[in-house]
């Protein structure tokens, strides 16, 4: 995906006369859109292949400094610690830049949420992706979901056959959250067709069909 010229952080009618960029001049970034073919203007990221050899989470400094060929970032985390590759883009750029590949943010999407909300942080998600491989970034997009009410936005955006990553932290000992989880995985499946899942977590419970799974011990499990 090469970056247009319009789809920079820069260029308005009178920025031209600007001595310094205000802050936060453009918190939702609609000064970078990128190509949609869904409803909801929601980016379309490029299919992706391979299975990284580690994820590196996006705050571990120290160990994306010391990245080996084949990691890839990840953003299995609390949303505050990766929000600013969305409200100052360039600067969560630099950071996946050092390895050069990167899951897509995974901006929590909670059952209590309205949908409206949901909608948003699957943009948001999606909108990171397509603004990191636009700068040369290798780009797996991450899938969430929360009821069967998110299945019409939640895929959206994904090419048909790409390897998606997902994440079964905090699912395990919830009854509610595993069935949710696997209704979700279903309808993932059947909406995006994955040439492969990558697992943040422990391995899926569910069914997961006859889809390839390559399963990464989270943080809490590597201890």
């Amino acid at each position: 995906m090469t970056l247009a010229p319009e789809h920079t952080l820069g260029a308005t009618r009178s920025s031209h006369r600007w001595a310094a960029m205000p802050g936060n001049w453009d918190r939702l970034n609609t000064r970078a859109l990128f190509p949609s073919s869904n409803d909801w203007g929601i980016p379309d990221l490029p299919a992706a292949a391979g299975e990284p050899a580690r994820l590196l989470p996006y705050n571990a400094r120290h160990a994306i400094s010391t990245a080996r060929p084949g990691d890839a970032v990840h953003f299995f985390l609390d949303d505050y610690r990766f929000e600013t590759v969305w409200s100052k883009p360039e600067r969560g750029l630099s950071r996946c830049c050092t390895i050069g590949a990167a899951l897509t943010p995974d901006f929590s999407l909670w059952t209590t949420m309205p949908l409206v909300m949901q909608l948003w942080q699957v943009y948001r998600s999606r909108w990171c992706g397509a603004w990191l491989a636009a700068h040369g970034v290798t780009v797996i997009p991450t899938v969430s979901w929360s009821t069967p009410d998110s299945y019409p936005f939640a895929f959206a955006g994904i090419t048909g056959g790409s390897t998606v990553a997902v994440s079964t932290v905090g699912i395990v000992r919830d009854r509610e959250a595993r069935a949710l989880f696997a209704a979700g995985y279903a309808a993932m499946l059947a909406a995006i067709r994955p040439a492969c899942v990558l697992v943040y977590g422990s391995r899926p419970t569910c069914s997961v069909g006859d889809v390839p799974v390559r399963v990464y011990p989270s943080r809490w499990a590597a201890r």
